[in-house]
């Protein structure tokens, strides 16, 4: 199986390294993968704001760049959730909606697709505490256990969690730029959450939500690091 890699807008253009660590996740793997440049957004932020309009048009660009794929790789919940669960409720004809279903039964997060594979072939470290970031369509797409399951391996790592009360970081996609007062004041108090638990920084399936928090960190100097899951399972050569 050839992988097609799916990396989100946020990635591609605030956290290039993610999508560097991904692909040599992918070839120490030895997972056959390739990039499909014309690739673009999946549509998400236009859904949240309201925009079903663009968010069907991006979905049928999607289906264009990715119709062919044997199967689709995203680092990300939130996409996933897009394609999985979004795509097939905004197809309009019947043939949308078969391309929508045949997406969606074989497009893979990254944690649940290497947790499919069972256990690494190889051993990682990263000594020290860090909280798992809950994201709210990690939680919805159902991956959090996978990446509880790869963490667990890590030498030397304690995983933590804020309490459950704390069910979103207020980045909720475009609501922290329609909302950023309340945004703000959700991420601060969440972030002295992730502190409170004895963690020094996050670990997240979903790297769009430290787009939200990484500056409300370094504004009230809190000593908070940020990784994506795919940066602490690569081995010690690779990081």
């Amino acid at each position: 199986m050839r992988l097609a890699l799916f990396l989100p807008c946020v990635v591609d253009q605030w956290a290039p390294e993610v999508g560097l660590a991904v692909a040599r996740l992918l070839d120490h793997l030895e997972v056959s993968w390739y990039y499909p440049e014309e690739q673009t957004c999946c549509g998400q932020f236009a859904l949240t704001a309201g925009n079903v309009p663009a968010a069907r048009r991006l979905m049928r660009h999607f289906f264009r760049v990715f119709g062919g794929a044997e199967a689709v790789l995203s680092p990300s919940a939130s996409c996933t959730l897009m394609v999985r669960h979004h795509y097939p409720r905004l197809a309009e004809s019947r043939e949308e909606s078969r391309l929508a279903r045949a997406l969606a039964d074989r497009t893979w997060e990254l944690g649940e697709f290497l947790a499919a594979q069972g256990p690494l072939p190889w051993q990682t470290r990263h000594p020290g505490t860090l909280a798992l970031h809950r994201s709210c369509k990690a939680g919805q797409l159902g991956v959090l256990p996978a990446a509880r399951g790869l963490l667990s391996r890590v030498e030397g790592l304690r995983v933590t969690e804020v309490p459950p009360s704390f069910s979103c970081c207020g980045f909720g996609g475009v609501f922290h730029r329609q909302h950023p007062h309340t945004a703000r004041v959700i991420g601060e108090a969440y972030l002295e959450a992730v502190l409170a638990t004895g963690a020094t920084g996050l670990v997240s399936p979903d790297w769009g939500c430290f787009l939200h928090l990484k500056p409300l960190a370094a504004a009230a100097h809190l000593p908070v690091s940020f990784h994506y899951l795919a940066e602490l399972l690569l081995p010690a050569s690779f990081g």
